[in-house]
């Protein structure tokens, strides 16, 4: 499958997953400041991913899932965050790891996936898979079906901060 080119993957993955055309209402940024339950699929930029952590609002941590590279190991378990990690090597579809991941989002059963990694085929089929209806990202339009709300990043407040902000009941961006 590593030999595909990103449409035919992309396709692949949209059968795997049994996607259908319809698609439930969410509310957004409301299901996110209600801390709902929602799968976090962190960056692996430790820089970006400390700013995420340190905005986030502390009673959050308690609704989310975050799927986070094992280098970020040490700055979830600062914060007391539930989280399960993959490695690159150990993180394709069909592998043991990247099985335990697909069972996990999926009995977790969220309402929402929040995506600011980079865009993986594998890692868009979890959030397309997990049964959440509200799937964000940051400029991911091309992204659909996979995430279905794309925001555009301001040039005042990095994609980071702003998505850490939407999970504040007090928000005022």
């Amino acid at each position: 499958m590593r030999l595909l080119c990103k449409p035919l993957l992309y396709r692949w993955f949209l059968r795997k997953a049994g996607y259908n055309k319809s698609s439930d209402t969410f509310s957004f940024p409301q299901s996110l400041q209600d801390h709902e339950k929602t799968v976090f699929f962190m960056p692996e930029d430790k820089k970006i991913a400390k700013v995420i952590l340190d905005e986030l609002p502390e009673e959050s941590f308690k609704s989310i899932l975050f799927i986070a590279h094992s280098d970020l190991e040490a700055l979830l378990q600062k914060k007391k965050a539930t989280a399960s990690y993959y490695t690159d090597k150990d993180c394709r579809y069909g592998e043991p790891l990247f099985d335990r991941l697909e069972y996990q989002v999926k009995t977790y059963a969220p309402l929402a996936c929040v995506y600011l990694g980079t865009y993986k085929p594998q890692f868009l089929y979890l959030a397309l898979i997990s049964g959440a209806v509200l799937r964000v990202g940051f400029d991911c339009a091309r992204e659909y079906p996979f995430l279905n709300l794309s925001l555009h990043a301001l040039k005042t407040i990095s994609p980071a901060r702003m998505m850490a902000r939407y999970f504040s009941k007090d928000n005022e961006d």
